[in-house]
């Protein structure tokens, strides 16, 4: 029930979640979105990279699914290969395909097998590998060069054009007043959901709204959603970092979770990664648990997360720290509005105040965006982890803590999955975020 990537040092999905990347994609890129059952799409195998191979418009193609489904390491090598067409024959057939202007090339399309499995999933199933596959357009595509990758779309946004911070900082101001101002700005802005730069539901304002309205990876997984889907990866991080802090070594089984918690959650957030094994899972725990600016573990768009996760349970606790997933949505965020409250304050740069923090490449959205001041790279750096989540844990004390002048509080709650309300946290922060920084 797998599908093998021999280009990819035979990395392996399961089959409906191939079959899923594969009706995404007729529903994304292609004019008659319902002819996935036994529409016909181009292969393009190429040994171009990524970059060059959607320029050159070939986005709706085997070849561009293959190199989303791959972890990021693979992602400018052939994919479509014969050899995997070959190594596949229960999942596609070999088809022409017409193109626009008339020319015919090598195409294929689904087999009967294939959809006889896609049919045989039970809606609910149907449903995760839609969205998982879906994720995997969302999310940051990374690649082994630095070449933007624009599969869906962006666009340059200037922030500061809707509403003007309620709060702006003295140019000598503490990181907290900074943060205050952000939490300010950030609660009275606006904020309308997009999905591929299209408003949908009304636009609403307030960090509670905001969350409420938050979805990933697309409209009809909403918070609520996401949040079951998460809770028992976050469980089972917290079970494992538990031990860990405990002064225990991992056994066999622990491992084992390990491996497969962190998989699911690259699989989440549609981030697939190579060398998964419970060293490198292991690492990056005692990286996170640890706070270790300097670490040599694991770190990217799809490791920040197995970080956020290893210290979910660590809200409660004094003096640790909760990580924040910094990926390119939360750091345009972050970054975008410190940037013009830098500049306002009259500031020349963020390095008295924000030295560590550092930005994530990303283009969708309305990313990237612009900014005057000169930020250095948070790439794969532990450093920019580490100082970005210190600072969300200030954003989460002041939602939580901050009051009015007759003593009440200044911020709601945070909303729970399911109704209730509670204290933030900074996974609820990380979700506004992601949406704010799209």
């Amino acid at each position: 029930m797998l599908v093998t990537l021999p280009n990819a040092d035979n990395f392996q999905v399961q089959r409906g979640l191939f079959i899923a990347a594969w009706k995404v994609w007729f529903k994304r890129f292609n004019d008659k979105p319902l002819d996935w059952h036994e529409g016909r799409m181009p292969i393009c195998k190429t040994n171009e990279s990524l970059a060059v191979l959607l320029e050159c418009g070939c986005r709706f193609s085997l070849e561009a699914i293959c190199r989303l489904i791959a972890p990021w390491n693979y992602r400018n090598l052939e994919m479509a290969s014969d050899d995997f067409i070959q190594l596949n024959p229960s999942l596609f057939r070999r088809v022409p395909y017409t193109k626009s202007n008339g020319d015919v090339v090598d195409g294929v399309r689904l087999t009967d097998q294939a959809l006889d499995v896609w049919e045989e999933l039970t809606y609910i199933a149907q449903d995760l590998y839609m969205a998982f596959a879906e994720a995997r357009i969302q999310a940051d595509i990374e690649t082994t060069t630095d070449d933007p990758i624009v599969i869906d779309d962006a666009g340059i946004e200037v922030i500061g054009e809707d509403i003007y911070p309620p709060i702006l900082p003295e140019i000598d101001d503490s990181i907290d007043e900074y943060a205050q101002a952000l939490v300010a700005w950030i609660d009275e802005d606006p904020y309308q959901p997009l999905y591929q730069r299209q408003p949908v539901h009304d636009a609403v304002s307030g960090w509670d709204n905001r969350l409420k309205a938050a979805y990933w990876p697309k409209p009809r997984m909403g918070y609520n959603e996401l949040s079951h889907i998460s809770s028992p990866l976050l469980y089972r991080a917290g079970l494992l970092a538990h031990g860990l802090d405990e002064g225990r070594e991992w056994s066999y089984e622990d491992k084992n979770i390990a491996v497969k918690t962190a998989c699911e959650i690259f699989l989440l957030y549609g981030v697939p990664q190579r060398d998964v094994t419970a060293e490198n899972v292991e690492a990056v725990f005692r990286a996170a648990l640890s706070e270790d600016s300097n670490a040599t573990a694991k770190m990217n768009s799809g490791w920040t997360h197995v970080a956020a996760f290893a210290t979910h349970h660590l809200e409660s606790s004094e003096n640790r720290t909760p990580l924040i997933a910094w990926n390119s949505r939360i750091s345009t965020s972050f970054i975008s509005r410190l940037d013009f409250l830098l500049v306002e304050a009259g500031c020349c740069g963020p390095e008295n105040l924000f030295s560590e923090f550092g930005t994530v490449p990303g283009w969708g959205g309305t990313r990237p965006r612009e900014v005057s001041l000169e930020w250095p790279s948070g790439y794969r750096q532990w450093s920019t982890q580490i100082a970005a989540s210190k600072f969300a844990v200030r954003i989460r004390d002041i939602l939580n803590h901050a009051k009015d002048e007759q003593g009440d509080a200044l911020y709601p709650q945070m909303p729970l999955a399911g109704g209730d309300n509670g204290l933030w946290t900074v996974r609820g922060i990380q979700m506004v975020l992601s949406n704010d920084g799209y």
